[in-house]
């Protein structure tokens, strides 16, 4: 690829970090950031990068020959979002994208997972998210049939932590500290699909050289580590990386108490009043769903596909800074 490579959500969890690898790796880079920063930029050449804004798109797509989609914004725009990016690749000409979807596609299933182009209809999710992601899985699928030449990557990371990560270090970490979250006995005996920041850093540079020459219009992967604990034993890990005492138990009768004090607590949290720590770190239904479940992803194309293959094992990404 001779022209920029545009990372849009440069400024994220993720696109920060595929946005350094790429620098790192010698590509020509551009960075798309919501809002412009104060201090020092994140790379030479940067843009502002609004999804809700086409003339912002235009000027950030702009003579691109690739766009790295890995903005995270709430779940109520991503489709527009998602449609507004794939008209102005098509007006600027950049013909390759690489959009981070997630395994939250895959709805509820358990046991072996694989990873066709497009996942097996879900009988009536509850997660928005997921519906949203699917629906932004099925524009891109389109978008690529509507032109021939045009190539894209679709990577479906599982759970992705790091050093920064709020939602899978951060949080449950405070949880375990304030006794929101524990060891959950059977409920947390569900597979934790990690992979580390780093890996799918190096799963998006591996994803753009594959987009790089001829080949077929889509490519899809799984992206999971090479170590999938159980949810109990991840909460365990994390603990003792931070010096946190290993953690408790967490009784159904008490975890049943937690929840329902904590659906006001959190409802009074909104509204900016004072709320109990331990209240306001309760999981929601829609996690304790996921410690349950036992879901072994593929990741076989990423492998074949990409050239790709995850390589940090939990004891060393829990110590990355």
């Amino acid at each position: 690829m001779t022209g920029p490579i545009l990372v849009v959500g440069a400024g994220g969890f993720i696109g920060a970090a595929v946005l350094a690898r790429l620098v790192e790796s010698g590509l020509p880079v551009r960075a798309g950031l919501r809002r412009l920063p104060d201090g020092p930029a994140p790379a030479r050449d940067i843009v502002g990068c609004d999804l809700d804004d086409p003339r912002s798109l235009d000027h950030a797509c702009a003579g691109a020959v690739a766009i790295v989609h890995a903005a995270g914004r709430a779940v109520p725009g991503m489709t527009g979002q998602m449609r507004n990016l794939l008209a102005a690749a098509e007006r600027a000409g950049a013909d390759r994208i690489v959009f981070f979807s997630s395994i939250a596609v895959y709805g509820p299933a358990e046991g072996r997972v694989g990873e066709p182009d497009a996942p097996p209809e879900v009988a009536a999710p509850d997660d928005p998210y997921c519906t949203a992601k699917r629906a932004c899985e099925a524009m891109l699928r389109a978008w690529i049939a509507a032109r021939p030449g045009r190539r894209a990557a679709i990577l479906r990371p599982g759970i992705v932590y790091g050093s920064r990560s709020a939602l899978w270090v951060d949080r449950p970490l405070a949880a375990l500290r304030a006794g929101s979250l524990g060891d959950l006995g059977r409920r947390g005996e569900g597979v934790a699909a990690l992979i580390h920041l780093d890996d799918v850093a190096e799963a998006t540079r591996c994803a753009l050289a594959a987009l790089s020459g001829p080949g077929p219009g889509l490519l899809v992967a799984n992206l999971v580590g090479p170590e999938t604990p159980s949810w109990n034993s991840y909460f365990a890990a994390l603990a003792a990386s931070a010096g946190a005492p290993r953690p408790r138990a967490l009784r159904p009768g008490r975890l049943a108490v937690l929840r329902a004090l904590s659906l006001p607590a959190k409802a009074l949290a909104r509204l900016r009043l004072p709320v109990p720590r331990v209240l306001r770190l309760v999981p929601a239904p829609g996690e304790l769903r996921l410690f349950a479940r036992a879901a072994r992803y593929e990741t076989t194309r990423a492998r074949t596909d990409l050239g790709f293959r995850a390589a940090i094992p939990l004891s060393d990404g829990l110590r990355r800074p």
